[in-house]
């Protein structure tokens, strides 16, 4: 049994840096609730990876002849005798060095990607323009679709200036919590053990009485506990 080096080499360049820009994007960006297959995963990680080695590569053949002039006319010639592992092996500083950027590229490109998830600016240019709006009623798309959870586009922030506040009627005792949203977790419309958290907490045993702030730091709830939800968006109090 022989070790493949040129697997090992795809697998370091084609997998990696893209796994690494998927795992930046999703901190700041929800994953999708529906589960993906493993071609699909795969998918993701070659494309974000296709698009950091596009631009390293352009970029490199821009530096590479100002700082070492030599390099690149020998990587080509191993290019052309399919010699690269051997090449590589000659350069393995430069090759490390590469492979280090390639990662590193990765997480700005994922908090990119991030962003446009959350803001999806695509789709708002697509709305605030008129002809644009004609030429799709014409081809009958009078809406777009989102895949994300319908509570969680209503509940989630949108700017860094916005508060979110509910007010919760829960099913048992009829009591009703008001409070700050804090957090919440990220399931499918359908699941219904969701828990959120909120801040600032008022309650009341009925709609006849009074609202009482409660003495604690928070109250954690779950959306199966919950009758009906009262969402208030406010800006951040200068």
């Amino acid at each position: 049994m022989t070790f493949d080096a040129t697997g090992l080499l795809i697998f370091l360049l084609a997998i990696i840096p893209g796994f690494v820009a998927q795992q930046s994007r999703h901190s700041i960006s929800p994953r999708s609730v529906q589960k993906r297959t493993l071609i699909e995963e795969t998918g993701e990680y070659v494309l974000n990876s296709v698009f950091i080695h596009i631009s390293l590569v352009l970029a490199f053949r821009l530096v590479l002849p100002v700082f070492a002039p030599s390099v690149l006319p020998t990587l080509d010639d191993a290019f052309g005798q399919k010699k690269l592992l051997e090449w590589g092996w000659q350069h393995h500083r430069l090759v490390s060095l590469y492979y280090i950027i390639s990662l590193s590229a990765g997480i700005p490109l994922g908090f990119f990607r991030g962003a446009l998830s959350l803001n999806q600016p695509v789709r708002k240019l697509l709305l605030r323009s008129a002809p644009i709006q004609r030429l799709l009623i014409r081809m009958g798309i009078f809406s777009f679709l989102l895949e994300e959870p319908v509570w969680y586009g209503v509940l989630r922030q949108r700017s860094r200036d916005e508060l979110t506040f509910v007010q919760i009627k829960m099913k048992e005792n009829g009591g009703f919590y008001t409070g700050e949203l804090k957090n919440f977790a990220i399931l499918g419309d359908s699941e219904r053990e969701k828990d959120f958290f909120l801040v600032n907490v008022f309650y009341r045993l009925s709609d006849r009485e009074d609202y009482t702030r409660l003495t604690i730091d928070g109250v954690l709830l779950n959306f199966a506990d919950v009758e009906s939800i009262q969402v208030m968006k406010r800006p951040l109090p200068k």
